[in-house]
C-alpha cells in the first residue's frame, strides 16, 4: 500500500506538469477589430425609359363617304368647250370611298350633259375616280390632294348636239383640273374639322402632367413627365382612315402621400416620325429595407459555427448597410477570432427565381489586410461562401404587389373628362438597383402597350 502511495506521489507532479504545459502552448483566442470602411457616395439618378402614350383620332370609309355627300355639292363644274357650247357635270349617286393599302380611292358617279339653245342632251352616265392623299403638317394641319385618276368606263368618241360635235374626252379633260382643286379644298376643310389633332393632343399634354391616384389603398399614384410629341405617318388600311400623335414621357408609380405636381410644361412643337410607337413603361419602385434582410438572415447565421480544420467563429451579430454602388456586412464574432470585420458584396436581383443576392462577396481591404497577418485561414475557408449563400430574400410577393399597381395605371385610368388612358402590360423587368444608406431601391419597369380612348 505505502509503495502504491508512493508511485501515485510521484505520478501526479508530472502529470499536473505535463497538463499545465499543455495548457501553456494553446494559444488564447484573437482579439482584432477591424477599421470601418471608408463611405462612398452614393447614386442618385435612377436608369428611366421613356413611354410613348398614342392619342388616335380615326375615320371610318363610311365615315368619309358620308362626309363628302354631305359637301360636295350636285353640280360638280360648269364651263364650255372649244365651241362655246355650255356643258355641265353633275353628280348622280351617293360618293363611295374605299381604304386599303395606304390608299384612299374616291368614286363619284356624275353625268356630262351639253346645251344649245334650248337643245338639252341626256346626261351622259359617268363615273370618276379619283385618289386622295392626305397628311399633317408640322402645324397640325391635315392637307388633302386629290388626284383624277381616270373614268370607270369607256366614253364614246364623239357626242352631237345640233350642228355641233363634241368629243366627250376633251370635256372630261378640260373639268379634271379645276374640279380636282375643289374637291382637294372640300376634303381639307372638312378633315381638319373631323381630326382636331392639337386640341386633343394639347388636352392629354396638360392633364397627363397631373399625379393620378390609381389605388386609394395603397395611396399608389401614376406620375407622367411628358417631354416630346411626335407624329406619326396616316395609315389608311382596312377602310380606316387613322391618325396617331405619340406623347413621348416618363411614367412612374409612386407610392404614399399624393405627389406635387411639377411646374407645367406648355405643348412642344410637332415633330415628324417614321414608324408608329404603342409601347409604354412604367417605372415602379419597390424598397429592401437592409435590416429586414438582416433579420431573415439571422437565424441561418446568428450562434452558428464556421470553420475549418479545428479553427472556428461563431458569429454573434450581422448588420448590413449601403456604401456607395455596394453593400457592406458588419460581422461580430467569437471563437479562435473574435472582433469585428466588414465584408463587402455586389446586389444583384435573378429574375429566375425573384430572389435578391449579394455576390462576390469577400473582406474589406482594411478587414482582409488584419485577417492576413493574424486569420490566414478566414480568407480561404468557407465563411465569405456562407454569409453570400445565406443574404437573399426570395421577392415573388413584392414582384406580384408590383405588378398590380402598374396594371391599375392602364386600367382606364381617367385623364379628364371623358378622356383615359388605357392598354395592357406584358412584361416586368427590372431596370435599375439603387443603393442607398438604409435600403435597396429595385426599380422595375413594366412594358406594354397603351393609347389614349376619347369617350
Amino acid at each position: 500500500m505505502q509503495t502504491v502511495i508512493r508511485i501515485f506521489r510521484s505520478v501526479i507532479p508530472v502529470l499536473v506538469l505535463s497538463m499545465l504545459a499543455a495548457c501553456a502552448g494553446v494559444a488564447p483566442s484573437q482579439r482584432l477589430t477591424a477599421e470601418m470602411p471608408r463611405q462612398e457616395a452614393f447614386r442618385t439618378e435612377v436608369k428611366q425609359d421613356p413611354s410613348t402614350v398614342n392619342v388616335g383620332v380615326e375615320m371610318s370609309a363610311a365615315e368619309l363617304a358620308d362626309t363628302l355627300n354631305r359637301v360636295v355639292p350636285h353640280e360638280l363644274y360648269r364651263g364650255s368647250t372649244s365651241t362655246d357650247l355650255p356643258f355641265a357635270v353633275t353628280r348622280k349617286g351617293p360618293i363611295a370611298v374605299t381604304l386599303a393599302d395606304n390608299r384612299c380611292q374616291v368614286t363619284i358617279p356624275a353625268g356630262i350633259s351639253l346645251g344649245y339653245g334650248i337643245i338639252q342632251t341626256p346626261p351622259l352616265s359617268i363615273r370618276l375616280r379619283f385618289e386622295v392623299g392626305a397628311r399633317v403638317t408640322p402645324d397640325w394641319k391635315v392637307t388633302a390632294e386629290v388626284r383624277f385618276l381616270g373614268l370607270s368606263e369607256a366614253l364614246p368618241e364623239e357626242l352631237r348636239v345640233g350642228p355641233f360635235s363634241v368629243k366627250p374626252k376633251s370635256l372630261v379633260s378640260d373639268m379634271t383640273r379645276p374640279l380636282q382643286g375643289t374637291l382637294s379644298k372640300l376634303a381639307t376643310t372638312k378633315l381638319n374639322e373631323k381630326f382636331d389633332l392639337k386640341g386633343k393632343v394639347a388636352k392629354v399634354w396638360t392633364d397627363a402632367q397631373q399625379p393620378l391616384l390609381l389605388d386609394s389603398r395603397y395611396g399608389a399614384w401614376l406620375v407622367m413627365a411628358p417631354r416630346e410629341v411626335v407624329l406619326y405617318p396616316l395609315s389608311l388600311q382596312r377602310d380606316r382612315m387613322k391618325v396617331a400623335v405619340g406623347v413621348t414621357s416618363l411614367a412612374r408609380v409612386v407610392v404614399g402621400p399624393r405627389p406635387a405636381a411639377a411646374r407645367p410644361v406648355p405643348l412642344p412643337p410637332l415633330k415628324l416620325a417614321g414608324g408608329s410607337d404603342r409601347s409604354f413603361k412604367i417605372s415602379l419602385a419597390t424598397d429592401l429595407f437592409y435590416h429586414d434582410l438582416a433579420k431573415a438572415a439571422g437565424p441561418l447565421l446568428i450562434g452558428k459555427e464556421l470553420g475549418q480544420d479545428g479553427k472556428s467563429v461563431i458569429l454573434k451579430s450581422i448588420d448590413v448597410s449601403g456604401n456607395g454602388d455596394h453593400l457592406q456586412v458588419k460581422v461580430e464574432m467569437t471563437g479562435t477570432v473574435e472582433g469585428t470585420f466588414y465584408l463587402t458584396g455586389r446586389p444583384v436581383f435573378k429574375a429566375e427565381t425573384n430572389r435578391f443576392a449579394m455576390e462576390d462577396v469577400d473582406f474589406d481591404l482594411q478587414t482582409k489586410s488584419l485577417l492576413v497577418r493574424s486569420a490566414d485561414w478566414l480568407l480561404h475557408g468557407t465563411f465569405r461562401r456562407t454569409i453570400e449563400e445565406k443574404l437573399s430574400m426570395d421577392l415573388t410577393l413584392r414582384l406580384e404587389q408590383a405588378r398590380e399597381l402598374a396594371g391599375k395605371s392602364l386600367d382606364r385610368v381617367k385623364l379628364a373628362d371623358n378622356v383615359y388612358l388605357s392598354g395592357k402590360l406584358n412584361a416586368l423587368r427590372l431596370n435599375d438597383l439603387l443603393v442607398q444608406q438604409d435600403r435597396l431601391s429595385l426599380q422595375l419597369l413594366m412594358e406594354g402597350e397603351s393609347g389614349i380612348i376619347f369617350h
